[in-house]
């Protein structure tokens, strides 16, 4: 007899082609990438390099002139209307005096789940409670986002990513300008969230940090010049393609 077996789950990332253009600066060149569910992948590259552009091109804010992206074997735009996608930007691209509270910044993760309405129902409410909870920052959930440090700041929206229950989460440079009990929590959490079958993609300027962080490394120079083990992009060679020659192991 034969044996049934299920279909594989679809790449949480699959991008064939990509290219992205400003004007006549090329910014991406053909990239091909693909991440699946449950795995955390690091993107290493010098400033330049295109990764805050794929995160757009992946978010939905650039567009690309040649190329395809499918996230969960689908349209883009599906995923992220369908609250499956999540997106940690970099810092500078927040205005941290706007007036909202902590608790308000990771019920923002819920806003697909709540219909037009925004009536927030109690399952929110748990579901902020929790991950503020697995990030540390329940005692701050009243607080002005502002008036946190740059650590809280991350995890608060790598609380938001939790609260929203996506199957794919984006950061960018999430270790940058941040204390060592912070980046020790954001690794906690995305090691336990791969594990619970969420797809990552994080951008990072630590190499040394990235044999514990991650799965699989991307180099990228407009275009993906390897993706494979940690061990194996981290090999001088292959970091001298990605940052210049005299680049050396921390």
């Amino acid at each position: 007899m034969s044996e049934t077996r299920m279909p594989a789950a679809a790449p949480a990332i699959e991008v064939r082609g990509l290219a992205v253009r400003y004007d006549e600066v090329v910014a991406l060149d053909g990239v091909d990438l693909t991440l699946h569910p449950g795995r955390v992948t690091g993107l290493l590259g010098m400033n330049g390099s295109g990764k805050s552009t794929l995160f757009g091109a992946l978010m939905g804010s650039v567009k690309p002139v040649a190329g395809s992206i499918r996230l969960f074997g689908g349209q883009p735009a599906r995923a992220r209307r369908e609250n499956r996608v999540s997106y940690v930007p970099q810092s500078e691209a927040v205005d941290w005096d706007f007036p909202v509270s902590v608790a308000d910044v990771v019920m923002m993760g819920r806003y697909g789940r709540q219909g037009f309405t925004r009536r927030v129902r109690s399952a929110d409410r748990a579901a902020v409670e929790q991950a503020l909870e697995r990030v540390g920052l329940s005692e701050f959930a009243g607080r002005q986002i502002g008036e946190l440090s740059g650590g809280q700041r991350k995890r608060v929206f790598v609380a938001r990513g939790i609260a929203q229950e996506a199957g794919l989460m984006l950061l960018d440079e999430p270790f940058a300008g941040v204390d060592k009990g912070s980046e020790r929590t954001i690794i906690t959490l995305l090691r336990e969230l791969a594990g619970e079958g969420c797809g990552i993609l994080v951008s990072t300027h630590d190499l040394a940090g990235v044999p514990e962080l991650c799965d699989e490394v991307v180099l990228l120079q407009k275009r993906v010049l390897f993706q494979g083990t940690p061990a194996e992009a981290l090999a001088p060679e292959r970091l001298a393609l990605a940052f210049g020659l005299g680049v050396e192991l921390p």
